[in-house]
């Protein structure tokens, strides 16, 4: 009987006993603890967009990218709107606050929408001839804007031209020949948008006998 109370309590010893200690718990998964949206604080020209990035923090020091899973809205939709992706649209000079959340958690920053800016000029008529000495051309300047408006800049801009000896331009974009041939590039200036296109001057020679 001794022998077969040892060997029972060797099996009950292999079994584990009576007490159950198990594996320890998995630890709970991270949670979003705050939501970066950049850049921050960006100023654009009406007319333009901005691409903003979502970039959300969590409790075990991760960060992931948001920016297509994020919810986006603009406080004031009439200075800018944003879409799904992050792209916000101006509309009006302003500021706005840019949000982006996930779940309860929110980031946000200030757009701030500038005026229109200079984007390009066009200076015309394009390429002109003139036949003699002499011979004078008005031009013109027009500005594009960020925007897409357009806008007289004839008086605005300042004009030069690289041969002073072929042609001569004045500050409202009146140009006179002043030599018998050659070509002069006429240039209309804002800050730094330029445009340029070439006068050419070629006084007509007559050949041949003549019988009177």
């Amino acid at each position: 009987m001794a022998i077969l109370a040892v060997l029972g309590l060797v099996a009950l010893a292999a079994c584990g006993g009576g007490g159950g200690g198990g594996g320890s718990e998995p630890p709970p998964p991270p949670t979003l603890s705050s939501i970066a949206v950049t850049p921050a604080g960006p100023s654009i020209p009406l007319g333009s967009t901005q691409q903003f990035t979502a970039t959300g923090n969590y409790s075990d020091g991760s960060t992931q990218n948001l920016t297509t899973t994020a919810a986006w809205s603009s406080s004031n939709t009439a200075v800018a709107t944003i879409a799904a992706g992050g792209v916000a649209t101006s509309a009006s000079a302003g500021s706005t606050t840019i949000s982006a959340a996930s779940g309860t958690v929110t980031g946000s920053t200030t757009l701030t929408v500038n005026a229109a800016t200079l984007s390009s000029i066009t200076v015309t008529p394009a390429d002109p001839v003139l036949g003699y000495r002499g011979a004078a051309q008005q031009f013109k300047a027009t500005g594009r804007y960020s925007d897409q408006a357009t806008r007289d800049l004839t008086s605005d801009v300042t004009w030069s031209s690289s041969d002073a000896a072929v042609a001569t331009i004045g500050a409202d974009g009146f140009a006179t020949t002043v030599a018998t041939s050659g070509a002069s590039t006429i240039r209309a200036q804002s800050g730094s948008v330029s445009a340029t296109t070439t006068l050419t001057l070629r006084t007509a020679t007559v050949s041949g006998e003549i019988v009177s």
